[in-house]
């Protein structure tokens, strides 16, 4: 540094100047060399070499807008400069221009063909904008540099899924299948490819070979039309590979009722009324007596909020299979859910002598009792259930909130609702279980605590709501309970209770 001080003194040269500033950079003193090459640059203004230094020094110390200009400068200078380039498609990516960017790694690619690396960072801004179709264009050009890139020909396929090109996603998996027959995955998305293309044949076909089998039976059949309708809840396109299958299975097996039923409930789930009656009806007649079909249709009824449609088919198996387990329990579900608990106690309890050990029936039945006042019953069966499952984490938390409710073995309530809510530590209702059995043993600021935690996983419960409610009442905090009841009246305007509360609490 030293030296060049000297020098300086007898020749202010551009070379000099910039021999500084490379010093200081090398010395990690990057204001010095700031301040050198600015006076390099001012006697030799289009030094490519100075206008780099000057972008290394402002991308060291983030100033990317200035090392952006300097780059942009060299470029301008020699437009033909590789690295100058990619460093400046680089910045314009570090400060989110895509678009700047996208346009000079497309200069690169012009001049030098295809560079991985490049490539590489162009798939990485199109995947970040969504334009998952020039994602994919980028991909097939690195897989004309890496045409065995197995990995990458996966994420290709999968762009094709996306943007719903089925064929082109067919092709690559198959292609990678022809070299390695053992991508038991590839062959499960071909299956699906397969069936949304409706080449069935290929895709049942291809099901044998992951099964180990030469072909598909009846039953076969179905287990696939009921592994992808199983998925739907999770995967939007499960639906429509679904009823393709069981359209396909009721072509070839038209006498057979199950297809017939999943049709329905495909016609069930889109509320076409005529369509999903000429099917069930098509089903309950090719399958006679077989209780499945009860069984089936009834719950698939019970689950879309249809409780006499429900009611008239499971009527009809049970006039054939009275005492049967499945029958009457759904039965007792769509009674209970429809507000007749009296009618479905008595299903709930035929139910129970067929399979005496069921915790749901036995969980359904000790509410009902218990909201019936049948309060010996309720505990019996609740007591029944825990001796089955003593560690059952409804049950647990029903039995606790109906015993505070009653006012009755508080401790005993406590214990279940802390098993409850160690298992399952993020339930809202459990979390409100535990909280009213403080409040109910006076402890109000572990019955806020509690009840609050329930209002942040849910604060739309119109019953926990009031019980927050409630605990400020205690807590002679009326402003907040006049707060938290009315927002409970909000959801559940019918509440004349509540409204009760709110007329006789007094502010102030």
């Amino acid at each position: 540094v030293e030296n060049y001080r000297n020098a300086l003194k007898f020749d202010k040269s551009s070379g000099i100047y910039y021999s500084l500033a490379v010093v200081y950079y090398k010395l990690n003193k990057f204001d010095e060399a700031l301040t050198e090459i600015k006076n390099a640059l001012k006697l030799k203004p289009d030094d490519q070499d100075y206008l780099e230094t000057s972008a290394n020094i402002y991308i060291v110390k983030k100033d990317f807008l200035k090392a952006i200009a300097a780059f942009e400068r060299i470029i301008k200078l020699d437009s033909n400069y590789t690295y100058g380039l990619y460093s400046l498609a680089r910045l314009y990516q570090e400060t989110q221009m895509p678009a700047n960017a996208l346009a000079v790694y497309e200069k690169i690619t012009n001049k030098i063909g295809y560079d991985f690396d490049v490539l590489n960072k162009m798939y990485e801004i199109y995947m970040k904008n969504k334009d998952y179709d020039k994602a994919a264009d980028v991909l097939e050009n690195m897989l004309k540099i890496d045409p065995f890139n197995a990995e990458m020909k996966k994420i290709l396929a999968n762009l094709y899924l996306n943007n719903k090109n089925y064929e082109k996603a067919k092709l690559i998996y198959e292609n990678i299948l022809s070299l390695d027959h053992n991508e038991k995955g590839i062959q499960n998305e071909l299956v699906k490819i397969y069936f949304k293309l409706n080449e069935n044949d290929k895709a049942f076909d291809n099901f044998s070979k992951v099964l180990g089998k030469d072909s598909l039976n009846f039953l076969e059949k179905i287990q696939i039309g009921e592994l992808y309708f199983n998925l739907i809840s999770q995967d939007e396109t499960a639906k429509d590979i679904s009823k393709n299958i069981f359209t396909v299975i009721n072509n070839s097996y038209p006498e057979e009722w199950i297809p017939y039923y999943y049709l329905g409930v495909f016609e069930l789930m889109d509320k076409n009324v005529v369509s999903y009656n000429e099917y069930f009806d098509k089903a309950l007649m090719l399958a006679d007596t077989t209780k499945d079909v009860f069984v089936n249709i009834g719950f698939s009824f019970y689950q879309e909020g249809l409780s006499e449609e429900a009611i008239s088919v499971l009527d009809k198996g049970l006039s054939v299979y009275p005492e049967d387990f499945r029958m009457n329990f759904i039965k007792g579900l769509v009674l209970q859910g429809s507000g007749n608990e009296k009618d479905a106690v008595k299903y709930y309890e035929t139910a129970l002598i067929s399979n005496p050990g069921d915790i749901n029936t036995l969980s359904s039945l000790a509410l009902i009792y218990d909201n019936q006042k049948q309060y010996e019953k309720s505990t019996e069966t609740y007591e029944k259930a825990l001796k089955i499952d003593p560690y059952n984490a409804l049950i647990l938390n029903n039995y606790a909130y109906n015993l505070s409710e009653r006012d009755t073995d508080l401790e005993k309530a406590l214990k279940m609702a802390k098993i409850a809510v160690e298992k399952e530590p993020d339930n809202a209702s459990y979390l409100d279980t535990i909280g009213w059995i403080y409040f109910k043993m006076k402890k109000y600021k572990l019955a806020e605590e509690f009840i609050g935690k329930s209002l942040q996983i849910n604060p739309n419960s119109a019953v926990v709501l009031e019980h927050m409610g409630d605990v400020y009442n205690k807590m002679k905090n009326n402003a907040k309970a006049l707060k938290y009841w009315k927002m409970s009246l909000e959801i559940n305007p019918s509440n004349e209770n509540l409204r009760g509360k709110i007329s006789n609490v007094q502010i102030g």
